[in-house]
């Protein structure tokens, strides 16, 4: 919904690696025999001396057949040697056809799902992170730069690389890896446990009950979390004068050892380097808050041109702010993704602060693709969404202002729609709310806050010009205000200059005492549909 800055700080580095592939590249001189008009399976098998292990193994899984059909795949192939190296490490054998335990073909099902995404994906959209899509296995790819510029240097979940790449065929691309892609079995904490570099921040997960809770995969209502921790090495520890887990105790809770207790000062300090958010480095914010696993407590991202800044003081003066070490960061699980930070990662207390809440696209469920435009699901798809009565809804990227993205809720048949808010500094703020309006079918809605009607009803079928438009005097006194006039269309018209797209003013005094998130809802007043787009919240000085 909202339009982002031109450059972040990881910008300027994706255009970089953009360009770079563009370049010569030492691949490029690889002779290979394909044809777009060639199957996926057609491809390989024209090329034994390279993919004969891989055909073997989609073989023994089923798989062999669906890639000679008609469809769309992005397939990451290991070459002969790498699947060699990988069986013989993995299963203890030499080649596919000694695989023939039950339980290692269903695991070798898992991998073909994991190495292949049902869309193409060419290495043009490659970034500093997760490709969109998820694999068949529900699982995100990432891909890194870090080595430097040009697909050469191209590393894939960390581990592996390409041999050649952007192989077309008829019904999608191949990509030949020189080591086969291992499908995430282990969740975030057991990954960081095994890699060995954050041992008292693993031991602190252990103390405080965390480890297991962040070792789910799934929630109570079956969906996948995808949780982000936030983790300080060893080796940042150290500079920190903490050589240990009990230099850890002795910093934050030196009189209490009860770490499990949601009070303790060390769990307190655990819980506030998660998030239920899904983000790799660039997925981070430009400039909003992140919900933490600590209640009442959040990340302030915020991203110049040059770095990300995290929980910056704001003063003025002497600011500090924390980042993440982009070498050991991006690391990722089965259930989500962990960041080394560059110092200790204490609690945060932000001041009053801007915030715009758009209910779509501020959902984990979103941020990781769990939900997509335009797909319907119920409400225990998402962890910060409900509605009644239960009935699958979705939420619609208009393609007429792609600065937006809006829920479509029918109040014909929904008594109310809630969500819960981000968590907001303490403070008082003026509120508003924007939506997809200006029709005779929309609805009427008295807003609640934490279960308490808030300020004055929102009729959602009113336009710019039935409340005083463009004279903006008219429109405050009549409770409305203008679009926001950094929120562009594909076509360059500002919300500022929409009929539809206007703000109402829900209440000029909120008043928050405790930093915390809250839940807002939406009660039918008069029957009707909306695209509810977000709610705004402005500090009031």
């Amino acid at each position: 919904m909202r339009t982002n800055k031109l450059f972040t700080w990881l910008s300027a580095f994706v255009l970089i690696v953009v360009v770079t592939l563009g370049c010569e590249d030492k691949l490029d001189n690889d002779t290979f025999f394909t044809s777009k008009d060639m199957t996926i399976i057609q491809t390989l098998e024209s090329n034994p001396e390279t993919f004969s292990s891989y055909i073997e193994i989609l073989k023994k899984t089923e798989f062999y057949n669906a890639f000679k059909s008609y469809g769309k795949y992005t397939c990451f192939v290991p070459t002969n040697e790498a699947v060699k190296v990988y069986i013989k490490e993995k299963f203890n054998v030499e080649s596919v056809s000694e695989i023939t335990n039950p339980e290692d073909i269903e695991f070798l099902k898992i991998l073909v799902k994991f190495n292949t995404i049902p869309s193409t994906r060419k290495t043009s959209s490659f970034v500093e992170g997760r490709l969109p899509d998820t694999t068949y296995t529900g699982d995100f790819i990432t891909t890194s730069f870090l080595k430097g510029g040009g697909i050469s240097n191209l590393e894939i979940n960390r581990e592996v690389g390409l041999e050649r790449y952007d192989i077309d065929v008829s019904n999608g691309v191949i990509h030949t890896t020189n080591g086969v892609l291992d499908p995430y079995i282990d969740p975030v904490p057991v990954t960081m446990d095994k890699a060995g570099k954050h041992t008292i921040f693993v031991e602190a997960l252990k103390q405080t009950g965390y480890y297991e809770k962040f070792s789910a995969v799934y929630n109570e209502f079956g969906s996948k979390n995808n949780f982000t921790i936030l983790a300080e090495s060893d080796v940042v520890y150290a500079q920190e004068g903490i050589h240990s887990f009990q230099d850890l105790v002795n910093r934050f809770s030196p009189n209490n050892t009860d770490f499990t207790n949601e009070e303790n000062e060390l769990n307190r300090f655990v819980a506030y380097h998660a998030t239920l958010s899904f983000l790799y480095s660039r997925n981070f914010p430009d400039d909003a808050f992140v919900k933490t696993v600590l209640e009442r407590n959040a990340w302030k991202s915020f991203k110049t041109d040059k770095e990300l800044k995290l929980n910056e003081t704001e003063t003025g003066a002497d600011d500090t702010w924390t980042s993440l070490i982009i070498n050991e960061s991006n690391f990722p699980a089965k259930n989500g993704v962990y960041h080394t930070v560059n110092k200790l990662f204490t609690i945060f207390t932000p001041r009053a602060k801007y915030v715009i809440f758009d209910p779509v696209t501020s959902q984990p469920e979103y941020q990781s693709g769990l939900v997509q435009s335009h797909k319907y699901y119920p409400s225990t798809a998402y962890t910060g969404m409900r509605w009644y009565p239960e009935a699958n809804l979705r939420f619609i990227r208009s393609s007429n202002n792609t600065a937006h993205d809006y829920v479509t809720l029918s109040a014909s048949s929904r008594q109310w729609y809630e969500f819960d808010t981000p968590v907001l500094p303490k403070g008082k703020y003026e509120v508003t709310v924007c939506g997809n309006g200006g029709a005779p079918s929309r609805g009427v809605y008295q807003i609640y806050w934490d279960g308490e009607p808030l300020g004055g009803v929102w009729d959602a079928r009113k336009k710019a010009n039935n409340v005083g438009y463009p004279d903006e005097a008219i429109m405050e006194a009549n409770g409305w205000r203008p679009g926001l006039k950094e929120i562009v269309n594909s076509k360059g018209v500002s919300a500022y200059d929409s009929q539809t797209y206007i703000r109402f003013v829900i209440t000029k005094e909120l008043l928050l005492s405790e930093q915390k998130s809250h839940v807002l809802r939406l009660a039918t007043v008069q029957q009707g549909a909306i695209g509810l787009d977000y709610f705004e919240f402005v500090p009031v000085q």
